[in-house]
């Protein structure tokens, strides 16, 4: 019985470790997605800069931008409160559509 009581300890310290572990994990890529984030934010504003006002089509760079920005709220806040419930009615829906037409 002592045996079983030694390999039960051993694997429940085993399997707490591991999920610390992935926790860690976890964060890390939310971190590095973070970047990653900032970093599409630079091109998006660098094509917005480059976009011509006077085509038909227009990508509404300010959409998206706005999406990007939800996305890294969002990410920021789980780092800094991974631990608070998500109330359904709190999240903020991202668009659906980046392109407008000029009649």
């Amino acid at each position: 019985m002592r045996v079983f009581k030694t390999i039960l300890f051993s694997s429940l310290i085993a399997i707490s470790a591991n999920a610390a572990a992935d926790v860690w994990a976890e964060r890390e890529a939310l971190s590095n997605i973070q970047t990653e984030l900032a970093a599409l934010e630079a091109l998006v504003l660098n094509a917005r800069a480059r976009s011509n006002a006077s085509d038909r089509t227009q990508f509404d760079y300010e959409i998206l931008l706005s999406d990007l920005r939800k996305i890294q709220h969002g990410i920021s806040h789980h780092l800094t409160v991974p631990m608070e419930p998500v109330v359904p009615s709190t999240i903020d829906a991202l668009s659906v559509n980046y392109t407008e037409h000029k009649q």
